[in-house]
């Protein structure tokens, strides 16, 4: 019953704070491109509370200390949840999502106001590049989830080199960031994974209706590509980084 109440409660709360969201990107289009992307980075931050997900980062400092321009994020992927919590971390952050979702009523609008990189069906991970690239010319941290798809949490997939291309090329950083999701007991939790063919809405209430849930986002050593070396090799040593550290806060 308690669950049941505190799960419906923080329902309610997220569908008004969506609603108040879209209400807000009505003049989206009418500010300024540096004040928009920080009220989109503050609308995703803020969503991490109403759901009940307290977050702890650590290296957040090394986001503040890279090089004026873009740079490529590579974290392990859990859940839709990491989406918010990353979003959130800095302005200027960025997805890459289909092209359909540009023509989303009202959703398609605000992923299009906030920077994100659209690709057209069809043309594989040559319009992935593409939009990585443009990403990066543009001063966006974007955000790949390398490994192709979602895991429970307690492991790291091998993180495919194919969208590494562009940053190799630009010379611009890359960050690999490890994410973990704690209960309120403080031991390592799958309750927000979203993997296999579960639906949205199974892992949606076992956010809400958890008695808390601690997101921990690591932000490790930036790896900035040298002479010679290959997005293989820098995959390697980003999915090295985040898997040692995914292993060794493993309980």
């Amino acid at each position: 019953m308690i669950r049941a109440v505190r799960g419906l409660s923080r329902g309610l709360r997220l569908a008004c704070y969506f609603v108040a969201g879209l209400w807000r990107t009505r003049r989206f289009d009418r500010l300024d491109e540096a004040v928009r992307l920080e009220q989109a980075r503050a609308w995703l931050d803020g969503a991490s509370r109403v759901l009940g997900v307290r977050v702890r980062v650590q290296g957040l400092d090394r986001l503040a200390d890279l090089p004026p321009g873009g740079s490529l994020w590579l974290p392990n992927h859990v859940s839709w949840l990491d989406i918010p919590l990353l979003g959130g971390l800095c302005e200027g952050t960025v997805f890459l999502a289909k092209s359909e979702i540009r023509r989303w009523p009202v959703i398609g609008r605000l992923a299009r106001l906030s920077g994100t990189e659209f690709i057209e069906r069809g043309r594989g991970s040559e319009a992935a590049s593409e939009a990585v690239a443009s990403g990066l010319a543009h001063g966006r941290q974007i955000v790949v989830f390398a490994e192709g798809t979602t895991t429970d949490g307690h492991m790291v997939r091998r993180f495919h080199a194919r969208l590494l291309g562009p940053a190799v090329q630009m010379e611009r950083p890359v960050v690999p960031i490890a994410l973990r999701y704690y209960d309120a007991r403080g031991k390592r939790t799958a309750a927000p994974a979203f993997i296999d063919n579960e639906s949205l809405w199974p892992s949606l209430w076992r956010v809400l209706s958890s008695p808390g849930i601690e997101a921990r986002i690591d932000v490790l050593e930036p790896i900035y590509p040298e002479s010679g070396e290959t997005r293989s090799e820098i995959a390697r040593r980003a999915h090295h980084a985040v898997a040692a550290r995914v292993a060794a806060t493993a309980d």
